[in-house]
């Protein structure tokens, strides 16, 4: 009777959260690390999402971008999207969010590999959350995070660009190599940064 109840609560747990927007997964967390160096002080600036994993702090954005700045120990994190419509071929904005957080890098010997939190927040315990898997820092930055839970996990990642609605030119080798360390891309979806807010 335990194990049918167990594996109930197991069916709505994965139910609620793949309709919530996540990318679930049974088993482990996929091995994907960070580069082994990165320039904090080129890696700076203003980074718009070309694609993204499905994730329920993002539901329904657009235009969203990620402001890296200096902020002495640790790089300050600004996270934009908007809620927009379409309303007879245009675009009608109804919400503008926007959220403000830090990173820092918990072992030095893997800079690539920070830990974000946001509203004073620690989404992991000080462990790595966001892992910068590649970048050339003008532009295209993969970053992966993933959240290990008992028997599953939640995985989110962004292929990030120096400029709006512009793939990378190297971006299937980008999702290879992503795939390579275990990670679904099939689940990336484009976002659509025309016609933005200034």
């Amino acid at each position: 009777m335990t194990s049918t109840i167990l594996s109930v609560v197991a069916a709505l747990t994965f139910v609620s959260l793949t309709s919530a927007g996540f990318v679930f997964k049974f088993g482990q967390c996929p091995s994907v690390t960070g580069q082994a160096t990165l320039d904090q002080a080129q890696y700076l600036g203003v980074w718009y999402e070309y694609q993204r994993f499905p994730a329920i702090f993002e539901a329904g954005l657009d235009c969203t971008t990620a402001t890296y700045g200096d902020a002495g120990d640790r790089i300050s994190v600004t996270n934009k999207g908007t809620l927009r419509v379409d309303f007879f071929g245009n675009k009608i904005v109804l919400n503008e969010n926007s959220v403000t957080g830090s990173a820092t890098v918990p072992d030095p010997a893997k800079p690539a590999e920070l830990a974000v939190t946001f509203g004073g927040i620690d989404m992991g315990s000080n462990s790595p959350n966001y892992i910068i898997q590649d970048t050339d820092y003008n532009n295209y930055a993969v970053v992966f995070s993933c959240a290990q839970l008992p028997g599953f996990n939640i995985q989110f990642a962004w292929i990030l660009t120096r400029a709006p609605g512009v793939a990378p030119s190297n971006l299937a080798t980008l999702e290879s190599n992503l795939a390579s360390a275990g990670v679904d891309v099939t689940k990336f979806k484009i976002i659509d940064q025309s016609g933005c807010p200034a």
